[in-house]
């Protein structure tokens, strides 16, 4: 005879999962870039681009599961459960970029506007709340929070997401911790538990400054102008 404690936890997946990562070890994961690094649970790793494929033909694989690429865009979870077509634990979702963000003081409203794009390109819908700028990790380093949640096509499941924008040394990222959408409040202590170990190998470049802004054009300038002070000098010697 079973419990009624018992079947409860066995009508509620997302509880052994949850409780599995908050037991489990963690273990240190760095990126293919040598950009950041952050600390996750143990049996978590970067999908293969290869994988992913396998994954994308299980119906029920969120969509950032089912692509990868390993220096732009990839999930990083337990990947080995995703094979098997189990998908009742959170993952990350990294986004990387190039050029570091520069964000005016409409940051709030241009994040919001670049989710709802994105839906419509998709065919998802996308709600973004709480955006606020705070500092993470040992480094405190700056970063742009969000609170997402997503509904996909149907017959897709609707997910909620602890997102990250962390600008590095002139690069981009965007960490996204993400769980079903009924799912988050038991995630995200464990997602902000997480994210106080993440650190990046450089500090920002931040927006340039005006000096920085004209010493390129003055330096081109100056070059330019002994070239044609040479070329001038030149021909008054034919």
């Amino acid at each position: 005879m079973r419990c009624g404690s018992c079947l409860a936890i066995a009508a509620m997946p997302w509880l052994g999962a949850a409780v599995a990562a908050q037991s489990a070890p963690l273990a240190l994961f760095r990126n293919f870039n040598q950009t950041f690094q952050i600390e996750l649970p143990s049996n978590w790793r970067q999908v293969a681009p290869n994988e992913a494929l396998t994954i994308a033909e299980h119906a029920a694989a969120p969509a950032e599961l089912r692509r990868a690429s390993p220096r732009l865009f990839y999930a990083v979870g337990p990947v080995d459960d995703w094979l098997a077509g189990r998908f009742d634990s959170a993952w990350l979702h990294v986004v990387e970029q190039d050029n570091e963000w520069v964000l005016d003081d409409d940051f709030a409203a241009r994040l919001a506007e670049m989710w709802q794009q994105q839906g419509a390109a998709t065919g998802s819908r996308n709600e973004v709340g709480d955006i606020e700028r705070t500092t993470v990790g040992a480094q405190e380093h700056p970063v742009v929070t969000a609170v997402r949640r997503t509904w996909p096509k149907a017959p897709g499941r609707a997910t909620k997401s602890l997102d990250v924008y962390a600008p590095t040394g002139g690069r981009q990222l965007t960490l996204s911790f993400t769980c079903w959408d009924e799912d988050y409040a038991h995630w995200e202590p464990e997602f902000r538990r997480w994210l106080r170990t993440f650190t990046c190998a450089r500090k920002p470049r931040g927006e340039p400054a005006l000096a920085d802004r004209l010493w390129t054009p003055l330096l081109t300038g100056a070059i330019v102008a002994v070239v044609l002070w040479l070329v001038h000098k030149h021909l008054r010697r034919r």
